[in-house]
C-alpha cells in the first residue's frame, strides 16, 4: 500500500474510533519517516479539521521507540472544518539518537533516518 494511502486510511480511522461528540480516543498511526536535529525527532502527519496528533518517545541504551497518535478533538454539536493538513510533530529526547535503533511502536518497524 502506498505511504500516502496508508496515512489517509489511518486518518479516516481516527474519527471512527473516537465517535462524534464522545470522549476522545487516540489511534496509533504508523510513522512515514522522521528527521533528527540534535535531541529533537520530528515526523509529519496528515490530520483533519477536528484532530490533533502527538509524538512520544521512550529511550533505552540501544533503542529509541516512537509512537505517533491521532485523536479527535470534536465536541458534540461543533462542526469540524473539512480539510486535511500536513503537520510537523516533534518530541525531545533525553539524549541524541546517536547509534541507537529507532523503532515505530505501532508496527515494530525499525526506521532509518534520512540521508
Amino acid at each position: 500500500m502506498p505511504r500516502v494511502s496508508a496515512a489517509l486510511l489511518a486518518l479516516a480511522a481516527g474519527p471512527a474510533l473516537s465517535g462524534c461528540g464522545s470522549a476522545a480516543a487516540e489511534a496509533p498511526v504508523p510513522l512515514q519517516g522522521f528527521s533528527v536535529q540534535g535531541r529533537t525527532v520530528t515526523t509529519t502527519v496528515l490530520i483533519g479539521g477536528c484532530e490533533a496528533a502527538r509524538l512520544t518517545s521512550r529511550e533505552s541504551e540501544s533503542t529509541v521507540s516512537l509512537t505517533l497518535r491521532v485523536r479527535s478533538t470534536s465536541h458534540e454539536g461543533q462542526p469540524c472544518p473539512a480539510f486535511i493538513a500536513r503537520k510537523h510533530i516533534g518530541t525531545t529526547l533525553r539524549e541524541p539518537v546517536g547509534n541507537r535503533s529507532v523503532v515505530d511502536t505501532t508496527n515494530r518497524a525499525t526506521l532509518r533516518p534520512p540521508g
